[in-house]
């Protein structure tokens, strides 16, 4: 294969495999006694810290993240609007658990449903919101499960919305810091909704249960869990500068526990990691030949912004290595994937990140053709 590398090699500081690797690190990991935890980088997916962050476990109310996923895409889609009004029906009225107190039969913004999950964490708000999306909360929980699999959340199966407890309704931590990563990213905007202190409805005000946003000056969400079974739960997300990370927890044995461990996570995050931008949106990586098009070669590199999380006191070199299709033939069009590139540390690769196409090539014209067929009983691919 015949192409032209444009400054790939680069010497970085020691970057973090998205499957944590603790073991390697020069320093302690916090002991953090819960049934499972992951502590993630939302830029870059990387899991620097974690306990048994594929086991299945409750996630009691924090199922309520994948909940409001759906909710704002289908805003989003303007499938739905904020200021439409759903009505309450009898089985949200009764739903138990936590309540955002709305009344069977009256109708209630969307905008109130949303902050009444997000701050009181209502049951009732949740079941309303489904309904109103869906028809009715069997139907959305399969759009649940849809989105589990289109995420690869391989450990996650729903049967409600409210994260009431069913043995066949679970999750990992893992995929729920890969749902909360997904909210954050894909919602901005809606993603400020979960800073909010208090919210008041019905004359009934509640604080948020999130108690993070009231002792810790860098989390700005996200969500509380809790039943006897499932035990504590906390989604939590903080930033300083340019890092930010989610925490999720599971099984902590009290409130103040889930508190104080998600805590803990962050301050051992931010004290040895920081995240770093080193390749930028459509900018040339490389130059690769293409064969039966009407230019020789296509421009190649990534869609998006790559970071890259690092430990802030160590250095190690870190290799870039492009691995591109065997043959690249046109019609070629712009974002098409034509291969990856993976960051080896240590003969390890820590990260991989796809590569497309930054502009279309057409097929060429019977001259280009012949010319591209001769060239392949000369040119070793």
């Amino acid at each position: 294969m015949h192409k032209i590398i444009i400054s790939l090699i680069f010497i970085f500081t020691f970057a973090v495999n998205p499957a944590y690797a603790s073991e390697n690190y020069p320093f302690a990991v916090p002991d953090i006694k819960a049934t499972s935890y992951a502590l993630m980088d939302v830029r870059t997916g990387s899991i620097i810290a974690g306990k048994n962050i594929d086991k299945k476990v409750e996630p009691a109310s924090l199922t309520k993240i994948g909940t409001l996923y759906l909710v704002f895409k289908s805003l989003e889609s303007k499938y739905i609007s904020e200021d439409d009004y759903a009505v309450v029906s009898k089985k949200a009225w009764k739903m138990p658990g936590s309540r955002m107190f709305i009344e069977v039969g009256k109708k209630v913004k969307i905008r109130d449903l949303i902050q009444g999950v997000i701050v009181q964490s209502g049951n009732d708000a949740s079941v309303t919101l489904a309904e109103h999306v869906a028809g009715g909360e069997e139907f959305f929980v399969t759009m649940l499960n849809k989105l589990a699999i289109d995420m690869g959340l391989k450990n996650t199966k729903f049967q409600n919305v409210t994260g009431m407890p069913d043995k066949n309704h679970y999750t990992s931590a893992r995929d729920l810091a890969i749902l909360s990563q997904r909210l954050i990213l894909d919602f901005p905007e809606q993603y400020k909704r979960f800073s909010q202190k208090k919210y008041t409805y019905n004359n009934i005000s509640q604080p948020n249960r999130n108690r993070l946003l009231t002792t810790y000056d860098y989390a700005d969400g996200i969500k509380t869990g809790h039943t006897s079974s499932a035990g504590y739960c906390l989604a939590a997300s903080a930033q300083i500068d340019n890092t930010r990370f989610v925490s999720i927890l599971f099984g902590a044995k009290s409130s103040k526990d889930r508190f104080k461990y998600t805590k803990t996570l962050f301050k051992f995050g931010f004290r040895n990691f920081t995240t770093k931008k080193y390749f930028q949106k459509n900018k040339i990586i490389a130059k690769e030949r293409v064969w039966n098009g009407e230019q020789k070669y296509i421009d190649i590199g990534f869609n998006r912004d790559i970071f890259i999380t690092l430990l802030k006191h160590e250095d190690e070199k870190v290799t870039p290595k492009i691995n591109l299709l065997s043959r690249i033939e046109a019609p070629i069009r712009i974002n098409q994937h034509l291969g990856s590139v993976d960051f080896i540390v240590k003969g390890n690769v820590i990260s991989s990140e796809k590569i497309y196409a930054l502009k279309r090539v057409e097929e060429g014209n019977l001259y280009r053709k012949t010319y591209d067929f001769i060239a392949n009983f000369f040119i070793e691919d």
